[in-house]
C-alpha cells in the first residue's frame, strides 16, 4: 500500500505532501491542475521513468519546476507498505545533471544509495515487478484506458508475450533452432575430417618412431656418463691451477709489501733525522710552561678588549641617540619655522581681506541680497506679462468677428495691428528681461564674492591664534638643538679616544698569540717525533712477518708445474666440448622425432576423440529439438492459462461495471493467430472494435485493466486510473463510482482516480483531495483534501 507521497519543485508542485490509505483514493481538479504529474512521481519514484518520459514526451529536465520560479532540482519520495515492513523510496533531479541522487530505505534504514541503477533494481525486487508490467497492467495513462485496443492486430500477442515475459521462450526456442543448424554444420566437419584420415597407418608411423627415439636415448645416456666424468677431471685441474696462480700471486704481493714498508721505514728515519737537528736543546716542559702563560696573558687582554669594546658600544649608543634626537629636532624645527612664516603671511592676507570687506560687512551683504531679490520681483513680472501678451495674441488669431477683450467688431486689418503691436510689446519686455538678468546676475556675483571673503577671513582669524604658540615652540626646539649639538660633539671625542685604546689592546693581543702559535708548533713537532720512532719500530716488525710469509710461499710452489696442469686442462675442455656436441645433436634429433611423435599421437588422438564427438553432437542435436518443441508447447499452455486466468477475472468483474443486459459477458480470445477482445451479444460473441460503441468499449477497456492488475500482479492489488470515464455515458459513471466504492474492495486493495467528474467524488473510500492552480499567472498547484 502506498501511503506518502512528497514533491518538491516538481512541475507545478512547489512543495506537496499527500497520505493515502486503502480502498479508492482520488485526486480531483480541472485540466492542468497537477493531478496526473503525482501519479507519473509515483512511477517515477519507482522505476525512475514514466510513461511520457520513455516516449520523449518530456525530458527529464521538464520535471523540474520552470514556472512560477525557476529552480535548478526537483524532488519525490514515496513511502509504501509491502508484506508489513515499511519503505522509502527517492529520487532527486539536478539541471544539466539527470538524477543526482536515488536511495530506498526499509523500516527507515538506509539500504541502497546513490546509485539509481541499483535503487530500481531493489524496488522491482520488492513489488515484484518491473517498468513494462508495471505501466502496462497497473498504471493507466491518461485517456489511455483501451491501450489493448489502440495495440495493432497482429502485435497484441507480442506484446502480452512481453509483459507475460513468454517472449524470452520464443527467443529461446529460436536460440535453439540456431544451435541445431550450428551443432549439424559442426558434426558435419568433424565426420569428413574423420572420413579422410588413415587411423591405422599413423599407428604403425608411432610405434617405428618410439622405437628410434629409445635407441638415441641409449646412445645419448653413455656419452652423458663420459661427459660427467670428463667435467669432474676438469673441475679439479682448474681448482689445481687456480690455487697454483693465486699462490703466486700473493708471494709476489707479499715481495710488494716488504719493498713498500721498507721505503716507509726510510722516509720516517729521514723525518727523525731533521726533527732531532731541530728540537736540540729544547726542553718539552718549558714548552708546556710558555704556552700557559701566553694562553693567560691571551684571556686577560681579551677581557680588557671586551671592557673596552662594552665602553665603545655604551658611548656609541649615546652618540647614535644624540644624533638621532638632532635629526629629529632639526626636521621639528623647519616644519616650525613654515608654519611660522605661513602664520606672518595669513596674518598679511586677513589684514587684506579686512580692508576690501569694510567695517560693515554684514549690513553690505544685507543691501546685496535685497538688490538681488528685487531683480527676481521684475523678472518674474515681465515673464507673467509676457504669457499674457502670447495669450491675447493666441485669441486675437483665433477669432472672426469680435474682439475677446472689448467685443467691438474686429476687421482683419485691425486684427494685425493689434497682433503687431503686443509682439512689439514682448520683444521690448525680452529686452528688459535680458538686461534685468544681466544685473541680477552681477549682483549675485558680488553677493558671492562678500560671502566668500568673510568666510575666509573667519577661518584665517581661527587659524593665526596659534602664532604665538609656534613661535614660543619655534625658539624651545632651537635652544633643545644647540645642546644636542654640543652632546654630540663630546660623544664623538669619546668614542675616537676608546677606539685607539682597543686598537692598542688588540696589537698586544695579536703579538701574544703569535707567539703562543710558534710553542705551538714546536710541541707539535715534539710529538711528531716521539710517534715517528714508534711507527719505526711497529714497521720493522710487520716486514719480519712479511719475510716468514714469503718462505712459506716459496715452499708450497716448489715442485709443481704450471705447464702441465695447463696442458692436461685443454684437453679436458676438448674433449668435454666434443661431447657435449654429440649430446646436443642427439637431443635435437630427439626433439624432432618427439615433437613428429607428438604430432602423429595428437592426430590419432584427435580422429579418437572426433568420433566420441561425432556421438555427443548426435545427441546434443536431439535434445535441443525435444528444448525447442518443450518451449514451444509451455508458449502455448501458458497463453492458455492467462486467457483463462484473464477471463475468469473479467466475468467477475463485467457484470458489476456493465448497467446493461445487452451484453452478458467478455472474454479474451485468440483469433488468427493474435489477441481480439470480444463481447457475448445473446449466444453471440463478437469483437470490441467495429461493433461495441464508445462507452461500451471503455468498460470493456477497463474490465480488461482490472483483469490484467489482478493475473499479472496479484501480489500488489494496486490500479492506477487516469481520467478512466472518457466516452462513458452518465448511468455507466454512476456504476463505476458504485463499483470503485462498493465492490471493487473484492479484487483490489488500493486504487489512485484521477478525475474533473465531480460524481466519481462518490467513489472515495480512502482520501480525496481537490487540485487547484491558477493557470493564467502560472501559479503553484494548491491541494485541499476532501474528507
Amino acid at each position: 500500500m502506498i501511503t506518502n507521497v512528497k514533491l518538491k519543485n516538481w512541475r507545478s508542485h512547489a512543495s506537496s505532501e499527500l497520505n493515502f490509505n486503502k480502498g479508492t483514493n482520488a485526486l480531483v481538479g480541472h485540466i492542468g491542475s497537477g493531478k496526473t504529474t503525482i501519479l507519473d512521481s509515483i512511477c517515477f519514484a519507482f522505476f525512475g521513468t514514466f510513461p511520457n518520459l520513455q516516449a520523449r514526451k518530456l525530458k527529464l529536465e521538464d520535471l523540474i519546476m520552470n514556472k512560477p520560479s525557476i529552480k535548478d532540482m526537483a524532488e519525490v519520495e514515496v513511502s509504501f507498505q509491502v508484506d508489513d515492513k515499511t519503505y522509502s523510496v527517492k529520487r532527486i533531479i539536478e539541471k544539466r545533471k539527470g538524477t543526482t541522487y536515488s536511495e530506498i530505505r526499509e523500516n527507515n534504514k538506509l539500504v541502497e544509495a546513490p546509485s539509481p541503477q541499483r535503487v530500481t533494481e531493489i524496488v522491482e525486487k520488492i513489488l515484484k515487478v518491473d517498468y513494462e508490467l508495471f505501466s502496462k497492467a497497473i498504471y493507466s495513462e491518461q485517456n489511455a484506458l483501451d491501450y489493448f485496443l489502440t495495440i495493432p492486430k497482429g502485435q497484441r500477442m507480442r506484446k502480452i508475450d512481453e509483459l507475460l515475459m513468454i517472449d524470452k521462450f520464443e527467443r529461446a526456442r529460436a536460440n535453439a533452432t540456431t544451435l541445431v543448424n550450428r551443432v549439424v554444420e559442426r558434426k558435419s566437419a568433424k565426420q569428413s575430417m574423420v572420413d579422410q584420415s588413415d587411423m591405422g597407418e599413423l599407428e604403425t608411423i608411432v610405434n617405428d618412431l618410439k622405437s628410434q627415439l629409445d635407441n638415441i636415448l641409449s646412445e645419448k645416456v653413455q656419452l652423458e656418463n663420459e661427459n660427467s666424468e670428463t667435467t669432474r677431471k676438469r673441475a679439479f685441474l682448474e681448482k689445481e691451477l687456480k690455487e697454483l696462480y693465486k699462490l703466486l700471486e700473493n708471494f709476489e704481493a707479499l715481495k710488494r709489501d716488504e719493498k713498500g714498508i721498507t721505503s716507509a721505514m726510510q722516509e720516517i728515519s729521514d723525518v727523525v733525522s731533521k726533527l732531532e737537528g731541530t728540537l736540540a736543546n729544547i726542553d718539552k716542559d718549558s714548552l708546556r710552561e710558555n704556552i700557559s702563560a701566553s694562553t693567560r696573558l691571551v684571556d686577560e687582554l681579551t677581557n680588557l678588549l671586551n671592557e673596552k669594546n662594552n665602553d665603545y658600544q655604551k658611548f656609541l649608543s649615546q652618540y647614535s641617540r644624540s644624533k638621532t634626537e638632532h635629526e629629529l629636532y632639526k626636521k621639528e624645527l623647519n616644519k616650525l619655522n613654515d608654519q611660522f612664516e605661513e602664520m606672518v603671511e595669513l596674518q598679511k592676507e586677513a589684514e587684506r581681506l579686512k580692508k576690501r570687506t569694510g567695517k560693515d560687512s554684514d549690513n553690505e551683504i544685507d543691501k546685496k541680497k535685497i538688490l538681488v531679490e528685487e531683480y527676481i520681483g521684475k523678472l518674474e513680472s515681465i515673464k507673467i506679462r509676457m504669457n499674457d501678451l502670447v495669450d491675447v495674441i493666441d485669441q486675437l488669431s483665433s477669432v472672426k468677428a469680435k474682439c475677446p477683450i472689448c467685443e467691438s467688431k474686429l476687421t482683419e486689418e485691425k486684427k494685425i495691428v493689434l497682433i503687431k503691436q503686443k509682439q512689439k510689446e514682448i520683444h521690448d519686455l525680452n529686452e528688459d528681461l535680458e538686461r534685468f538678468s544681466r544685473q541680477k546676475q552681477i549682483a549675485e556675483e558680488d553677493l558671492r564674492n562678500i560671502e566668500r571673503s568673510i568666510n575666509k577671513l573667519k577661518e584665517l582669524v581661527i587659524v593665526t591664534k596659534n602664532f604665538e604658540e609656534i613661535k614660543s615652540n619655534r625658539e624651545e626646539v632651537q635652544n633643545i638643538l644647540k645642546v644636542l649639538i654640543e652632546n654630540t660633539s663630546s660623544y664623538e671625542k669619546e668614542l675616537i679616544k676608546i677606539k685607539k685604546e682597543l686598537s692598542d689592546v688588540q696589537g698586544k693581543i695579536n703579538t701574544v698569540q703569535d707567539d703562543n702559535q710558534k710553542f705551538e708548533i714546536m710541541l707539535l713537532h715534539m710529538r711528531n717525533y716521539e710517534a715517528s720512532k714508534v711507527r719505526i719500530e711497529e714497521l720493522n716488525s710487520q716486514r719480519n712477518r712479511i719475510l716468514a710469509h714469503l718462505q712459506e710461499a716459496d715452499r708450497l710452489i716448489a715442485g709443481r708445474n704450471i705447464q702441465m696442469i695447463e696442458n692436461e686442462l685443454r684437453h679436458a675442455v676438448g674433449r668435454e666440448r666434443e661431447v657435449s656436441a654429440k649430446i646436443t645433436a642427439l637431443d635435437k634429433l630427439v626433439s624432432e622425432r618427439e615433437s613428429r611423435l607428438k604430432e602423429l599421437e595428437t592426430s590419432l588422438s584427435v580422429g579418437k576423440r572426433e568420433k566420441e564427438e561425432i556421438k555427443k553432437l548426435d545427441h546434443t542435436i536431439l535434445q535441443l529439438k525435444i528444448f525447442g518443441k518443450a518451449l514451444e508447447e509451455t508458449q502455448i499452455q501458458l497463453r492458455q492459462e492467462f486467457i483463462i486466468s484473464v477471463n475468469a477475472a473479467m466475468n467477475r468483474l463485467w457484470e458489476t461495471l456493465y448497467p446493461y443486459q445487452d451484453f452478458s459477458g467478455i472474454r479474451l480470445n485468440v483469433e488468427e493467430g493474435d489477441y481480439v477482445l470480444q463481447l457475448q451479444s445473446r449466444n453471440e460473441w463478437v469483437n470490441v472494435e467495429g461493433i461495441a460503441s464508445g462507452g461500451e468499449r471503455s468498460i470493456a477497456a477497463l474490465t480488461l485493466r482490472i483483469a490484467f492488475s489482478l493475473v499479472l500482479a496479484p501480489q500488489l492489488r494496486w490500479l492506477f486510473l487516469d481520467e478512466p470515464t472518457q466516452n462513458l455515458d452518465t448511468a455507466s459513471v454512476n456504476v463505476l463510482a458504485n463499483t470503485l466504492r462498493d465492490r471493487i474492495g473484492e479484487f483490489i486493495d488500493q486504487c489512485f482516480l484521477i478525475t474533473h467528474q465531480s460524481e466519481l467524488e462518490d467513489a472515495v473510500t480512502g482520501n480525496a483531495y481537490r487540485l487547484e492552480r491558477d493557470k493564467a499567472n502560472d501559479g503553484y498547484t494548491q491541494i485541499i483534501q476532501l474528507n
